[in-house]
């Protein structure tokens, strides 16, 4: 009994913090039926499945788009979590011989209906909050922000875009442009993942 009421409490205190409990009249169990429909995973989240596994990277990235890329390599590893609403992102690898960690969010968010992502990482304090949409048709993410960037402090404009190469290949590409539109937009990063083999155990 304790351990229900303890779950009544946390699911209405939730439901104050999105402000949908006045929105919900005496009895009115349609509506509230509505609000847990909305919170379901959908077909959208479905399409996160294929990104999951854990993957060998190797990365390429570009302080000066003239120039020679810095490479890198690491692993990733994706799993669906909160009942298939959202993809956790866990990252380690090195960047000129000093340890990277990143940790990522993506989901769909229903009532906005695009992707949404959140990334953090061991190079910077800033928190990466980007929106976008799916290409079925050429199986790719593509997601954009605009903040400052974090080791400059000028404003850019991002585009990152994840394809979908097969089962085992995807490729990652963040493209950057100033928000004055001064310079033109360019590719500062390119990341490939390839699927670990799963070991058979027979």
């Amino acid at each position: 009994m304790k351990t229900r009421l303890l779950l009544s409490a946390a699911i209405v205190l939730c439901l104050l913090a999105w402000g949908a409990v006045p929105r919900l009249g005496a009895g009115d169990k349609k509506d509230f039926k509505d609000f847990m429909e909305m919170g379901k995973p959908g077909q959208e989240h479905k399409i996160l499945q294929s990104l999951t596994g854990t993957f060998d990277t190797k990365v390429k990235f570009w302080m000066d788009p003239k120039g020679q890329p810095n490479e890198s390599t690491g692993v990733m590893k994706r799993q669906l979590i909160m009942g298939g609403r959202f993809l956790q992102e866990m990252y380690e690898g090195k960047i000129n011989d000093m340890k990277f960690f990143g940790l990522g969010l993506l989901g769909y968010d229903t009532q906005k209906k695009k992707y949404t992502s959140v990334w953090v990482d061991s190079m910077s304090t800033s928190m990466m909050n980007t929106t976008g949409a799916y290409d079925a048709d050429k199986k790719t993410f593509t997601f954009l922000s605009e903040g400052d960037d974090p080791y400059s402090g000028i404003k850019m404009k991002n585009r990152d875009v994840l394809r979908i190469v097969s089962d085992t290949e995807q490729i990652m590409e963040m493209f950057r442009q100033p928000s004055d539109g001064k310079q033109p937009e360019a590719r500062n990063m390119e990341i490939r993942y390839t699927r670990k083999a799963k070991i058979s155990r027979d």
